[in-house]
């Protein structure tokens, strides 16, 4: 028997009566489970190392007597004829399925097959002529998420074809609850050279002496100049500048692949991994091609030389160690330097160097139960630097992370339009389905200011033997305001075919609370108190042992009160140690036990757990299970149910507060990320203080527990417990879980528990009630190509996505998507309750949809959240995109003020497919924020429409136009408005093959006369092929009939030249490209 299944693993009815999912939402079947009998069984773990259960939740309940559905497969076997491939986007590798029965013998009957896959990859079926991404799909279910095939005779071969990054690929088969796992690597494409460059120089004299007016900027006139290289003269009034950009990719050397990207003009921007934004410019462009990033650099140059597995890079890039043995010294930044990877044989190293004045901020907060906004707590993080993640922190031990999942932006979350707070694709629940509370972490970088300094470090791994490995770690970071250091080493050792061990020590050094403007201040609960350099260490040791009979995982970790590293998962002074397993007797009996110790010895607090437990399978439908507990935890690590713990007085103040939900009056509570309580309030900004337990839980009690399989689809779940001594008060949970597909559940859990929790929902204070519903998912979350989002001929899935997709909602069609959440808190500091309700269409190849409204009541505020979005291809030219996004906040608490905001927003364009003499794109654009904090109220219109018309080869005309209208109401009384409009054009007509004349005109009307304008002339000459030479006259200038004298008027000629190249330049050897080596190659033309 395999644990941890049967809740997974049940056969899918497709057509389930809606009447029961009606009683589930309404509560009818409230249901909660008992905590997870042990902390030692995993579902779907990658390896014995992996803490959690399916994606975003921890245990799953009933583990230690679940059974996995009744299905033939007990193994299933994959096979990959290749592993380090070329990651081309288009060969195909082949893939081997085999199932195989109890008996080790291959199934003969007919079995339906999940595949999924991510990291690019894609799935090609036998018999079709396009992957599963593409029009021939094969998938036989396809409302379920992954590949779904029939497999006969207990054998599939397919092909796995390549992505075009490298990465490492996750191929997972699964069938039922029986799952495997295979890892293919893919390595850099050795492809031929391609390059792409450009070559431009200019000189501008101007009339106008600069010395009597300050420029408005670099873009005055229609050239915009070039900054990179520049030198002026003529006392100023004349400039000579120069630009080279170059991207090259290719083999050199025959065995290396190079990367490289230079551009003279660009400078840093502070924005890292800088990608392409769908939500930039114009909503929808009516092209379908698919557009990228490849060589992400804040810096002018960016350069990678991969070889095989290894690589040296200058760039983007983040330090994280996927390592799973080391957890105490790992260091997680984003930089722009340089980094090294060394893989080969039995040796893995990394090292990295990076001169910058950055430093790095970590926010974690409650999730509310709703999409957001959340906001961080520094409005100056670099863009592109975020690493956001969803926490799942065990109830009983916050400080350990019971699961993190990594999310991707763009797919997972976005940026509202307003104050660039995070939106997430779909809510976050407070609590997962066993009640342990979620939170959101967002790791950034800051811009400190000042001079740069080094960050550096070094990690290596050794592997002794094929079952022992060991590695070191250094770590320094050279910030004079905050320097730091982490040390650390580790080993790990297979013991057996199903056993593993690790151990890992740690060092850090690190100065905190010294300076005055907060760069290295720390709120964390551990710290209060302390200033200057402080040095710790810290220790683990972890033995997990997994086999079809026992589960067993033993841990102890140890660190000393100065101990610094918020992503170790341990904060200084504390001690935790524990064992947890379950044993199977036979196929119908399971026995389970479990004992945990805390010591914190800054606190001067301790945590004791035991329990024992066993459990009985009488039927196929009916499990029970029994058993005796015991907690005896100080009153200081009993964990409240708040909802919000501290309030802000201070418009603006961050220092353990965030005001990312509800107005700036009312924010979330931030959390210490090494221990999962909240931070210290700040006493000169923030109010209120963290419920404590009335008194410490010295208890014993017995449960009793009950898991009933009403339908193949539908799990009944309760547990009862009676605490012993005085205070005998009976505490109960009950729950549903209705199966709608193989990976996908609708859960719904009702909780009557103490106040001040402890271990096993035992606790102190008086009672309060939990509720919540929710979706869980459990398919791969790299596994989208976008196929779904795709319009016909109009626009990638990428860009649709970004407007109309929601994320993890359970599939009631094929193309249709349901999100559902209903969650209600009993908190110390008043009641929550949260609801959301969303729905996708993507089943049409013309038009793709989505809509959700969401609301959260708590004792402070009332908040509504509304998205929608709507892309359709109206016929073969045009294409339409809307989208709506609305915010009400409403304050409860006498005298707050409530804000409104809203943003609609629809483009259009008309590409033509059978012509290009005409196109056009264009948005318009509606904004209202009303802040009755602030006093002021904004309505904002914005109009735009640019187009070309290339009537004849000759001719070229573009044009633009565009207006904006500002309405504002300032401090409560003053009302202002003010209106723009532009509008410009440029006519091009070729002359000749090589002459060529243009003239360009544009005009801008400010408010009552001001008008800003510019016209120019230009003549181009083609030299040769791709250098062309350039010589125009440029007018520019400002007029105000307000403004007494002051007029302008600036003219002057501009000089230029711009060659473009290609690879062949680099092959003037080769006669293929250079005729006149052999003139044969390429005979005249009569």
């Amino acid at each position: 028997m395999r644990l941890w299944r049967w809740l997974l693993d049940q056969d899918v009815k497709r057509r389930t009566p809606v009447a029961l999912a009606v009683v589930l939402l309404h509560g009818a079947a409230m249901a909660q489970t008992a905590p997870a009998a042990t902390s030692a069984d995993t579902l779907d773990s990658r390896n014995l190392f992996e803490s959690g259960g399916q994606e975003g939740i921890g245990p799953r309940p009933f583990t230690s007597f679940a059974e996995r559905l009744t299905t033939p497969v007990d193994k299933i076997s994959i096979k990959v004829a290749a592993d380090n491939l070329p990651a081309d986007g288009v060969s195909g590798t082949d893939v081997s399925v085999q199932l195989v029965d109890g008996k080790g013998q291959v199934i003969r009957e007919d079995v339906n097959v999940s595949i999924e896959v991510d990291g690019g990859a894609r799935i090609l079926l036998p018999g079709r002529l396009t992957s599963e991404s593409g029009a021939d799909r094969g998938d036989v279910d396809r409302i379920e998420p992954g590949v779904q095939v029939m497999v006969k005779n207990g054998q599939l071969q397919f092909k796995l074809i390549a992505p075009y990054r490298p990465d490492a690929v996750n191929l997972r088969v699964s069938v039922r609850g029986v799952v495997q796992r295979a890892v293919v690597r893919y390595v850099p494409d050795l492809r031929e050279m391609i390059a792409v460059g450009l070559l431009e120089g200019r000189i501008r004299s101007d009339r106008f002496d600069p010395r009597k007016i300050a420029p408005a900027g670099d873009d005055d006139g229609f050239d915009t100049e070039l900054r990179g290289f520049t030198k002026d003269f003529n006392g100023g009034k004349s400039q000579a500048g120069g630009r080279a950009a170059l991207y090259l990719k290719g083999k050199i050397k025959g065995e290396y692949l190079l990367t490289l990207a230079y551009d003279s003009d660009k400078y840093p921007r502070n924005t890292l991994f800088k990608d392409v934004n769908p939500n930039d410019f114009y909503p929808v462009y009516g092209d379908s091609s698919v557009r990228g990033v490849d060589a992400q650099s804040n810096s002018k140059l960016y350069v990678r030389v991969d070889d095989k597995l290894s690589y040296l890079l200058w760039g983007d890039y983040t330090t994280q160690d996927t390592n799973p043995a080391r957890q105490l010294s790992q260091y997680s930044r984003s930089l722009t330097g340089a980094r090294g990877h060394y893989e080969e044989g039995r040796i893995t190293a990394n090292g990295f160097a990076a001169q910058q004045s950055y430093r790095q901020v970590i926010d974690e907060f409650p999730a509310r139960g709703v999409s957001g906004p959340y906001a961080v707590s520094n409005p100056s993080g670099i863009k592109g630097s975020e690493k956001i993640e969803i926490i799942v922190r065990d109830r009983n031990r916050p400080s350990l992370v019971l699961k993190t999942t990594e999310l991707t932006r763009t797919n997972d979350y976005e940026f509202e339009p307003f104050d660039g707070k995070i939106l997430f694709r779909a809510p976050i629940p407070s609590f997962d389905d066993q009640l342990n509370p979620v939170s959101i972490r967002v790791t950034y970088e800051v811009e400190q200011g000042g001079a740069s300094f080094w960050v550096y470090g070094a990690d290596g791994a050794l592997k002794l033997t094929d079952s022992a490995t060991v590695g070191i770690a250094a770590v320094r970071d050279e910030n004079p305001a905050a320097p730091y250091e982490v040390q650390g080493a580790n080993a790990r050792l297979k013991l057996g075919k199903n056993t593993e061990l690790i151990a890992e020590v740690a060092r850090t050094r690190s100065v905190v609370n010294t300076n005055a403007n907060g760069f290295n201040t720390n709120n964390s609960n551990n710290f209060v108190g302390k200033s200057g350099e402080l040095t710790g260490t810290a220790a683990r040791v972890e033995i997990r042992h997994s086999d079809e009979d026992l589960r067993l995982r033993g841990y102890a970790i140890e660190a000393s009160n100065d101990f610094n590293n918020a992503t170790a998962g341990i904060t200084g002074g504390k001690r935790e140690a524990g064992v947890a397993g379950v044993y199977q007797v036979n196929k119908q009996v399971s026995i389970n036990a479990e004992a945990t110790r805390s010591d914190d010895r800054i606190l001067d607090t301790r945590s004791d757990a035991t329990a024992l437990g066993i459990d009985l399978k009488l039927t196929d439908r009916l499990t029970i299970g029994g058993g005796v507990r015991h907690v005896n935890q100080d009153a200081v690590t009993l964990n409240g149910l708040t909802g919000n713990v501290c309030s802000n007085g201070a418009t603006g103040s961050s220092t353990g507060f965030n005001n990312g939900f509800g107005i700036s009056q009312q924010g979330n509570q931030q959390i210490d990320p090494a221990t999962g309580l909240p931070v210290v309030c700040s006493p000169t900004s923030l109010s209120s203080t963290l419920p404590v337990a009335p008194t410490s839980l010295d208890r014993t009690s017995v449960f009793g527990r009950v898991g009933y399989k009403l339908t193949d689809t539908v799990n009944l779940l309760g547990e009862l417990q009676r605490e012993t001594g005085a205070d005998n008060t009976t505490l109960y949970r009950v729950g549903a879980d209705w199966q709608l597909d193989e990976k996908t559940r609708l859960y719904s859990r009702y909780e009557h528990a103490r106040t001040f929790g402890g271990a096993y929902g035992l606790g102190v204070g008086d009672t309060a009630n939990t509720f919540n519903v929710g979706v869980d998912t459990q398919y791969m979350k790299d596994g989208s190509l976008y196929s779904e989002y795709r319009l016909r001929d109009a626009t990638n899935g990428r860009d649709v996505q970004t407007a109309v997709g929601l994320r993890n909602g359970w599939r009631v069609a094929e193309g249709l998507r349901l999100l559902t959440n209903v969650e209600r808190l009993a908190a110390t500091t008043g009641n929550a309750t949260a609801a959301g309700l969303g729905l996708e269409y993507t089943g049409s190849e013309l038009w793709k949809g989505s809509g959700r409204i969401e609301w959260r009541e708590d004792p402070q505020n009332t908040n509504w959240l509304l998205t929608a979005g709507l892309a359709r291809k109206i016929d073969r030219n045009w294409t339409l995109l809307a989208r709506d996004f609305a915010s009400r906040v409403l304050p409860r608490a006498g005298g707050a003020a409530d804000r409104t905001q809203n943003r609609f927003q629809v483009g259009f364009a008309y590409r033509p497919v059978d012509t290009n003499k005409f196109d056009a794109l264009g948005l318009y654009e509606h904004r209202i924020d009303n802040d009755r904090v602030a006093l002021t109220d904004s309505t904002t219109h914005i109009a735009n429409v640019r187009a070309n018309y290339h009537p004849t080869r000759v001719w070229t005309l573009s044009g633009r136009a565009a207006f904006k209208r500002v309405n504002e109401l300032l401090l409560g009384t003053v009302r202002d408005s003010y209106n723009a409009g532009l509008v410009g054009g440029r006519v091009t007509y070729d002359v000749t093959n090589r002459w060529s004349v243009g003239t360009l005109v544009s005009v801008l009307q400010g408010q009552n006369s001001a008008r800003q304008y510019a016209y120019g002339l230009e003549v181009g000459y083609v030299v040769m092929d791709n250098l062309l030479v350039t010589l125009g006259y440029n007018w520019s200038g400002f007029r105000d009939g307000d403004l007494t004298g002051g007029d302008y008027t600036n003219r002057g000629w501009v000089f230029g030249m711009r060659y473009k190249f290609d690879e062949d330049l680099f092959k003037k050897n080769d006669p293929a490209v250079n005729k006149t080596l052999s003139p044969a190659v390429a005979p005249a033309q009569p």
